[in-house]
């Protein structure tokens, strides 16, 4: 290709002086009177953007140059000074860039320019980077431009015409891709292309020796192209690069949204031209055999975070290796080469996480899946240790929970499991409960009393085990829940539900009357309010229990604190309804 190198006029009108007289010495400015000074590039000498032509390029509102004005003795009165593209002129021949600079001494200058802002400025050296990553957009702003020299005098009222020429400092790759040529069938995001030698890093110059070599240091020989646009057959990357040879093997490979290629490598021997463009006609590589699952981790509710992972499929076995918890919270299980996913469509992985105390198993469905794509599954949500709403529990009763007016010689060592009057609550026992479709459980303490004899009849439900803990965990846990309470009472009798709180390692039924093994500061706990029902249980506890493994069974128990007296006579019901049991493990300090 030949030089891209152009000549432009440059047209430098200074106005809107501040009328203030001042002394101009020999040593610098002095005047601080302010001149906007504009600039006029025409058209044909523009640098930034590709025209609709796609070969000519176009000042865009926002560019900006660098200027130095160096007088005869040395001195600097521009150094490197901003002029930002302000306009068009009326006929769209010029582009006007604007600068508010200080009056400038009468004088002979030397003009000095460079495009675009250097990164850093020294002096008369200019620094720059020309990145590793790219967009793979024409970018005016990776094509570094010096200008040569040029004679004039201080920028005032009266108009002069400075002329120079622009050299170009930094090779172009233009990259095409044919019709017919990308075997995606889609827009790639991303190319990443691999030199023999370092082509990208940093330059610097001296802006008043355009003939002098610059300096380059190449950094890195990896460009990697992103562009959240993508490309596609029919259109043009381009990629900067410093000026070198080039001579060996260049490597590139594509990715999309979902999918990646393999690695195609051609051989090049090239002198990357300063100035000049390297033309490439590409093709997409062959898709990549490579099939990948994307886990995170979203809402943990168990209390503490997990150490590792694992991720077993439907029929149990492990896939891939044991995932240990990041701070990117990505666990990618990868699969390479041929891979049939036919019979993983729309079925549940297990992923297990394993805590300090505890082992918890998390489904994730896979959904739809395609062979050689990256596929984000649904974020993991770790559950509490235990939870229970009774939403999905049917109405049920032990016959105990609701004795008539009377004495009703119950068996204070009655119990039973849940599981004789609902599959909704396996693991569970009691005695004297019963349960309102969909709404809250309820334990019932009877009491009973005639001239001073008494019967007091307690009420008790156990959970399921606690079966996610570790065996050999002894475990601290937040219980969480809502109760309330109610009572009914003839003649004499007068008294509120009290309500205790525990554990038990039993894994029988177990009696109302038994006492809690392990209770907690909720223990004989008297609930004033006794206006509860299944669907009125407003207030909230929360208490901890210690000691707790995978054997481990919450209570809750239903006394009452009625008093009898050697007059006395009458009975009552006094229940305590339970609702929205949730249970986190106390982390270790």
């Amino acid at each position: 290709m030949n030089s891209i190198r152009k000549i432009f006029a440059l047209a430098v009108v200074t106005a809107l002086m501040v009328a203030c007289e001042g002394d101009l010495g020999q040593g610098g400015n002095t005047d601080q009177r302010m001149v906007k000074a504009s600039f006029s590039l025409p058209v044909e000498g523009t640098r930034t953007a590709i025209g609709e032509d796609g070969t000519t390029t176009e000042w865009m509102p926002g560019d900006r140059i660098a200027v130095w004005a160096e007088r005869g003795d040395g001195e600097l009165s521009l150094a490197g000074t901003t002029f930002a593209m302000h306009h068009y002129t009326d006929s769209y021949s010029e582009a006007v860039f604007e600068a508010n600079i200080p009056a400038m001494a009468e004088a002979d200058y030397t003009y000095s320019m460079c495009y675009p802002l250097p990164h850093s400025i020294s002096g008369t050296t200019a620094s720059y980077t020309i990145p590793a990553t790219q967009s793979g957009e024409y970018d005016g702003k990776l094509d570094v431009m010096i200008a040569t020299p040029v004679q004039g005098g201080a920028l005032t009222s009266t108009h002069q015409t400075l002329k120079s020429s622009m050299h170009h400092l930094m090779h172009a790759v233009r990259i095409d891709i044919p019709t017919g040529r990308n075997i995606f069938g889609y827009r790639f995001t991303r190319l990443e292309i691999e030199f023999p030698t370092a082509v990208v890093g940093d330059i610097s110059f001296d802006v008043t020796q355009p003939d002098a070599e610059p300096l380059y240091n190449p950094t890195s020989n990896t460009i990697v192209v992103e562009n959240e646009g993508g490309f596609d057959e029919g259109d043009t990357i381009w990629v900067f690069v410093l000026p070198g040879t080039v001579d060996g093997d260049v490597s590139y490979k594509v990715k999309g949204s979902r999918r990646r290629s393999v690695s195609n490598t051609y051989a090049l021997t090239r002198e990357m031209l300063p100035g000049h463009v390297t033309p490439i006609r590409m093709a997409t590589p062959e898709l990549d055999k490579y099939t990948v699952f994307y886990f995170s981790v979203g809402s943990n509710l168990l209390g503490e975070d997990f150490n590792t992972f694992t991720i077993t499929d439907h029929n149990g076995t492990q896939l891939g290796d044991v995932f240990t918890r990041n701070e990117e919270n990505v666990y990618a299980l990868e699969l390479f080469g041929e891979t049939d996913l036919s019979g993983h469509q729309n079925v549940d992985l297990t992923l297990t996480f394993d805590t300090d105390h505890a082992i918890v198993p998390v489904k994730v469905n896979t959904g739809t899946l395609v062979e050689y794509c990256e596929h984000t599954m649904p974020p993991a949500a770790i559950p509490y240790l235990f939870e229970e709403d009774f939403s999905d529990v049917p109405s049920f009763s032990d016959g105990h929970d609701n004795p008539a007016n009377g004495f009703s010689g119950d068996s204070k060592d009655y119990n039973s499991w849940f599981s004789a009057y609902t599959t909704a609550l396996p693991g569970w026992s009691g005695g004297r409960y019963g349960c309102e479709a969909g709404t809250s459980l309820r334990v019932c303490a009877r009491y009973e009393t005639a001239l001073g004899a008494t019967g007091t009849y307690r009420g008790r439900f156990d959970t399921s085990a606690l079966s996610l803990l570790k065996s050999n965990a002894n475990a601290s846990i937040n219980v969480m829940f809502n109760y309330s309470a109610a009572s009914n009472s003839y003649l004499t009798v007068a008294g509120s539900t009290t309500m205790s709180v525990g554990w038990t390692s039993k894994t029988s039924a177990v009696s109302g009357d038994t006492n809690i093994e392990n209770t907690t500061t909720i223990n004989g706990y008297v609930i004033s309010d006794q206006s509860g029902s299944f669907t009125n249980v407003p207030s909230y506890a929360e208490t901890v229990l210690t000691g707790c493994n995978a054997t481990s069974r919450l209570t809750w128990q239903a006394d009452t604190n009625a008093a009898s007296g050697i007059t006395s006579i009458g009975n009552g019901n006094f229940w305590l309804y339970v609702d929205n049991i949730k249970v986190q493990i106390v982390p270790n300090n």
